[in-house]
């Protein structure tokens, strides 16, 4: 290597070197855009509680579980074709559907149709109801609003499973 070549590799390597102690002088790495910490939530404001009276129940009112009078199997009904196919009954309430697939005096076989049509991706339950001093258990689907879909469901069970299921109507 000439003398000349190791010169300039030794100059370069030195202004290398200065540049790198020099360079952090004249560039500002701050961050430019300085947060204010200082918190700026005013301080908690005085608030008085309030008395609330509380309010009486008429006595005229009777409470009335719904959800009760919806699966009740007592208070259903076949349907007949004169039937209205939806809308609302003379209490201004949905009308609802329901087909009772099976009705079965032993327990576990109205649960293994309900866990069957359940896989098939029905709505269903499972209903206890006494007949003639002896209990029955019913395998229902629905509730279902428009009494066309209930039919529908119907078809398909009853070509699916060999049954002869019915569409009862809920009579709240």
């Amino acid at each position: 290597m000439s003398e000349g070549l190791k010169h300039r590799i030794a100059g370069t390597i030195v202004l290398g070197i200065l540049g790198l102690i020099v360079l952090p002088l004249f560039i500002d790495f701050a961050d430019p855009e300085k947060i204010d910490r200082t918190t700026k939530i005013p301080p908690t404001p005085s608030i008085q509680p309030t008395e609330l009276e509380k309010v009486q129940r008429p006595d005229a009112i009777e409470v009335v579980s719904s959800l009760q009078s919806l699966f009740d199997g007592g208070s259903s009904s076949p349907v007949t074709e004169e039937s209205k196919s939806f809308g609302l009954d003379d209490n201004k309430l949905p009308t609802g559907w329901f087909v009772q697939v099976g009705s079965f005096s032993e327990e576990a076989r109205a649960v293994e149709l309900q866990r069957q049509l359940s896989l098939d991706g029905y709505k269903v339950f499972n209903d206890k109801v006494k007949v003639d001093d002896e209990f029955r258990f019913r395998v229902s689907i629905g509730p279902k609003i428009d009494k066309r879909r209930a039919l529908a469901d119907k078809a398909a069970i009853d070509e699916k499973f060999g049954t002869d299921s019915m569409v009862v109507s809920h009579q709240p």
